[in-house]
């Protein structure tokens, strides 16, 4: 039975792949928060998983939970971590706050970075173990940089960055490292955003911001269900040779226009049009 890593599987993503993993013949080590979402998780999925529980931002508590499967991950080595906790702190970054900031960069970028490192002997950097799988769960913010969503573009940039260095690092050793980048996907991401860019409603950015939630709602109407990233995180599970990137998106060729070809500022231009109709503005 191979073992599969997952952070963050007690809502969306995260728990749409673990119960796809398990009943796959997977076995999953996955992480969440609080201790009533293991009890859940346990309860539903019995001796098939191991669920640790702990705040990616919590250094001391993070390393203790891990080192409680290290035995397991000894044995039987590690086929694949999939890096799927993250959080959006929307708002523009003049009024966010310093401890805001520092959330999405600890959790989106850096705990990533640590927990990867803990288990990549078992990855294969130590080479009695075969060569496995790292799997970011990425986001179109990581390519596209959206007005009053700043702090979690610039945590999915440098997540992409990381992915880029680990996977070019990480080769000598047959270790594979793809990005699943997604465009919105149908989570409790939309319903935890909702009202949040209120509290800027008297800044100087407060007329853009009046209909925020239309937008979230907009977004939310097209998005797409979470099962696409999980056949995804399937296939590069199946695969011998997974791409590097998998982007999710309704119209990739125009996203792809946006992100990497046309001029920066004619984009900026039309982002400001885009603006000033307000009730129709939506990221990318």
């Amino acid at each position: 039975m191979k073992n599969i890593f997952i952070t963050g599987v007690s809502t969306g993503i995260g728990y749409d792949a673990l119960t796809s993993l398990v009943s796959r013949g997977y076995f999953v080590i996955g992480t969440v928060r609080k201790s009533e979402d293991a009890d859940k998780l346990k309860k539903e999925f019995g001796d098939k998983c191991i669920i640790l529980v702990f705040d990616v931002r919590d250094v001391d508590k993070c390393t203790a939970e891990i080192k409680k499967v290290i035995p397991k991950l000894e044995k039987e080595g590690l086929f694949c971590l999939i890096n799927n906790a993250g959080i959006a702190i929307p708002g523009q970054l003049q009024h966010i706050t310093e401890d805001e900031f520092e959330q999405q960069m600890d959790v989106n970028v850096k705990s990533v970075r640590r927990i990867t490192n803990m288990l990549l002997p078992y990855l294969g950097t130590d080479k009695k173990y075969e060569p496995g799988k790292i799997i970011n769960i990425s986001s179109v913010s990581g390519l596209f940089n959206s007005p009053y969503n700043g702090s979690y573009c610039i945590s999915k940039h440098a997540l992409e960055s990381m992915t880029d260095v680990y996977r070019r690092e990480l080769a000598m050793f047959g270790i594979r490292v793809s990005a699943i980048q997604p465009g919105p996907i149908k989570t409790e991401i939309w319903n935890k955003s909702k009202g949040t860019l209120d509290r800027f409603k008297d800044t100087a950015y407060g007329e853009l911001l009046t209909s925020a939630d239309k937008m979230i709602e907009n977004a939310e109407k097209s998005a797409f269900d979470v099962k696409v990233v999980t056949d995804i995180i399937i296939n590069i599970l199946q695969s011998k040779q997974p791409k590097t990137k998998y982007l999710i998106h309704r119209k990739k060729f125009l996203f792809r226009l946006l992100a990497f070809y046309l001029p920066d500022k004619l984009v900026d231009k039309m982002i400001a049009k885009t603006l000033a109709k307000k009730d129709n503005y939506r990221p990318v």
